[in-house]
């Protein structure tokens, strides 16, 4: 009896804190009073204790709260991470500490809420499908890789492993906690309105100059100066991490909002995806990414073939012929676009022009015997900058593989290099048997567009590591779930 009177209390007391706090969001006297008590302390703390133990305290009032939502509503889980990934790296350029656990700790949490949410439901049919099986076996190969016998830093697979297999159980967590079309498409449009605010502050960027700030980390480090001031101006990024990342984000962004516009949505709507398209494909070309040039043909053409209709095949013509005839005149300017990007965007499609390009096609040539005769790789985190920490006396850590695949046939091999491929391959065959077999025409819209951004992030994974930066790797494996999620709920949407 008396438990279950424990029990009665106990829902009374959820009922009436979601009422007050989530319904009616604090606007009430218990809500006044709770905000006026945490604003209070805070001046109290740092009045007697000074700025240090404000901030801690701050971190616990906001952190608290952000570790029950991704431990209880997981959905929630995967927006704050969407979020937060396009301003960490930006944040680390100013503060030295360990942010990038933080990502992956939220990222634990949510994995953690998804099991514990298991041990009641015990129903894990939302994960099988194929996709969910070669992710899987991708994840085993990855963590099999810290006995590699070849591999020089067992540190180094540590630090690497997050970003290599770790991050993809957002996949699982994300085709797990998504329920509703609502919330699919309040997902795109976080990403995409952060995006155009990227690209909005790249264009500011472009036209005022570079704040103060920014030109001091700049010059701080001769090595980033040299990748940021190329052609006689600076590479522009945005609050994101590089300008590599930048343009990659804006190419494949910009791409979606163009490709929305073959959906049946309001001509309200369309003239917002216009715009910040528009927006993100300009500053796309002030990041000076070739890369990013190049990625976003690719797309165009394969939704092209995609979706096969009349019009789009038209206005496709139209816009490669404009393209080409732009990349082989003699045109010195056009419009919001000077001399230096002209020639920038016109070398990544000549390629005996571009000397980055011949770098790199050098190194894949003289790497290729040692992957050749060695099936496992040398070990994840063997080069780049994790090599050069962890085993800098190691032929490989002075090895640069700018390609994200070559990264993968290096590191893990080419039985790694198979089954990455095998990944992408089974990612892509169900995304377009799932686009060709949903009648509802929203539904269509937005597997055509994941599938043209996920198709140009695995073309733009040869010449650059497009997949494994943030924002993009949150993205990126998040629109990977909702390919096998949306058909779900084909023919169960209302056109808006």
């Amino acid at each position: 009896m008396m438990e279950g009177l424990l029990k009665e209390k106990l829902g009374e007391a959820k009922e009436w804190l979601t009422k007050k706090a989530i319904i009616e969001k604090f606007n009430n006297i218990p809500g006044y009073t709770f905000l006026i008590f945490i604003a209070l302390s805070f001046a109290f703390v740092v009045s007697k204790g000074g700025l240090l133990p404000g901030t801690i305290m701050l971190c616990l009032i906001i952190g608290v709260p952000v570790i029950f939502t991704c431990l209880f509503r997981l959905e929630i889980g995967v927006f704050i991470v969407l979020i937060l990934s396009f301003f960490i790296l930006t944040v680390l350029r100013f503060v030295d500490a360990p942010l990038g656990l933080t990502m992956d700790a939220l990222i634990f949490l949510m994995f953690f809420g998804l099991f514990i949410k298991q041990t009641r439901e015990r129903d894990w049919s939302f994960a099988k499908n194929p996709i969910s099986y070669v992710i899987l076996i991708w994840i085993f190969y990855n963590l099999i890789q810290v006995l590699n016998p070849g591999a020089a830093s067992r540190l180094a697979w540590f630090y690497t492993i997050r970003s290599m297999a770790g991050i993809m159980v957002l996949f699982f967590i994300a085709l797990y906690s998504f329920k509703t079309v609502d919330q699919i498409s309040l997902f795109f449009k976080i990403w995409l309105f952060l995006s155009f605010l990227a690209g909005a502050y790249g264009i500011f960027q472009e036209v005022h100059g570079l704040m103060q700030f920014e030109l001091d980390w700049i010059m701080a480090d001769e090595l980033r100066y040299n990748l940021y001031y190329n052609w006689g101006r600076f590479r522009k990024f945005s609050f994101l991490n590089d300008p590599t990342t930048f343009g990659i984000v804006m190419g494949f962004s910009g791409l979606a909002c163009f490709a929305l516009l073959a959906g049946p949505f309001s001509d309200f709507k369309k003239i917002l995806l216009t715009v910040a398209g528009s927006t993100m494909l300009v500053s796309m070309i002030y990041s000076g990414t070739r890369t990013a040039y190049a990625l976003v043909p690719v797309g165009f053409m394969f939704f092209t073939l995609l979706t096969f209709k009349r019009n789009i095949l038209i206005i496709s013509g139209i816009v490669f012929f404009l393209g080409t005839l732009i990349i082989v005149s003699p045109i010195k300017s056009l419009g919001p676009l000077g001399s230096n990007s002209l020639t920038r965007i016109r070398s990544t499609f000549q390629f005996d022009e571009d000397p980055s390009y011949n770098v790199r096609a050098v190194n894949q040539k003289n790497i290729q015997p040692y992957i050749q005769t060695h099936p496992l790789g040398g070990g994840l985190g063997s080069v780049g900058i994790w090599g050069q920490r962890f085993s800098p006396n190691s032929p490989l850590s002075e090895f640069k593989p700018d390609s994200g695949y070559m990264r993968v046939a290096v590191e893990m091999g080419w039985i790694g290099l198979i089954i990455n491929l095998c990944v992408f391959f089974t990612i892509l065959r169900v995304g377009i048997k799932n686009y060709y077999s949903v009648k509802d025409p929203k539904i269509k819209a937005y597997l055509g567009m994941i599938l043209t951004v996920v198709y140009s992030l695995v073309v733009a994974n040869f010449p650059q590591q497009a997949i494994t930066i943030y924002p993009t790797i949150v993205i990126f494996y998040v629109l990977i779930a909702l390919l096998v999620k949306l058909k779900e709920f084909d023919g169960a949407l209302k056109v808006g």
